[in-house]
C-alpha cells in the first residue's frame, strides 16, 4: 500500500520557512534505498526535487527530506512490511552509521556509555543535524526516560528508529514508544537493559 500522501501533505504544511536537515541524513536514506532496491530503486527515487547531489554538511529543506522518506516508503514497504517500518529503518540507519570510526568517538564523548547522558544531550545532537524543533529529556528511572519533541514534523516511527538505534550503538537493547500529542508534538518513552 502506498505511503499516506495526506499525512505527507500535513507534515509539509507544519513546516516553517528555513526548516532544514543536513545532507548526511539524506545520504543515510539514499544508502538504505541503494542497499535494498539497488540502482533501479535509486533511479525511481532521484526525481523531481530529489534529483541533485547532497553534500553531507550542507543543509537542505526539510520538505525534501519528508518527500524522500515517503517516497522511500513506497519503494521499500515490501522489504520492511509497512511505511512505518521503512521510517523506523530510515531513523535507525541515520544513527547506526556511527557505530564505527569517528562517529563512535563522538557518541562515546557525548554519552560516556550512559544512555541517560546521551538522551539528555538530545537537543544538542539534533541541533547539529536539523534547524527546527525542541527536545527535552526527563529521566523516569535508572534505565528509562521520556524524550519530549516539539515542532518536529517527522513521522514518530523515524524517531523511534533513531532512539533504538542509539541504544544499539551503545551495545544495549531497548525500546521506544511514541505517544503523539499532535502532528509535530510527540513524547517518546525509552527503556533499555
Amino acid at each position: 500500500m502506498p505511503s499516506d500522501k495526506a499525512e505527507l501533505a500535513a507534515r509539509i504544511a507544519s513546516l516553517q520557512p528555513g526548516d532544514s536537515i543536513r545532507g548526511l541524513i539524506f545520504k543515510s536514506v539514499f544508502g538504505l534505498v541503494q542497499q535494498h532496491a539497488g540502482a533501479i530503486g535509486m533511479e525511481k527515487l532521484r526525481t523531481g526535487e530529489l534529483d541533485h547531489d547532497y553534500a553531507e554538511l550542507r543543509s537542505y529543506p526539510a520538505r525534501e527530506f519528508l518527500t524522500l522518506m515517503f517516497n522511500a516508503a513506497d519503494l521499500l514497504e515490501g522489504t520492511f512490511g509497512s511505511a512505518e517500518g521503512v521510517f523506523h529503518a530510515c531513523g535507525e540507519v541515520s544513527i547506526t552509521r556511527y557505530s564505527t570510526g569517528p562517529g563512535m568517538l563522538v557518541f562515546g564523548i557525548i554519552s560516556r556509555g550512559d544512555p541517560q547522558k546521551l538522551f539528555a544531550g538530545a537537543q544538542m545532537a539534533y541541533s547539529a543535524a536539523v534547524s527546527y524543533g525542541n527536545r527535552e529529556y526527563l529521566t523516569t528511572g535508572p534505565k528509562s526516560g521520556t524524550l519530549r519533541m516539539r515542532r518536529d514534523m517527522m513521522p514518530p516511527a523515524y524517531h523511534v528508529g533513531i532512539l533504538t538505534g542509539s541504544l544499539k550503538v551503545l551495545g544495549l537493547t531497548g525500546k521506544a514508544t511514541a505517544k503523539a500529542q499532535g502532528i509535530d508534538r510527540v513524547d517518546y518513552d525509552i527503556q533499555w537493559s
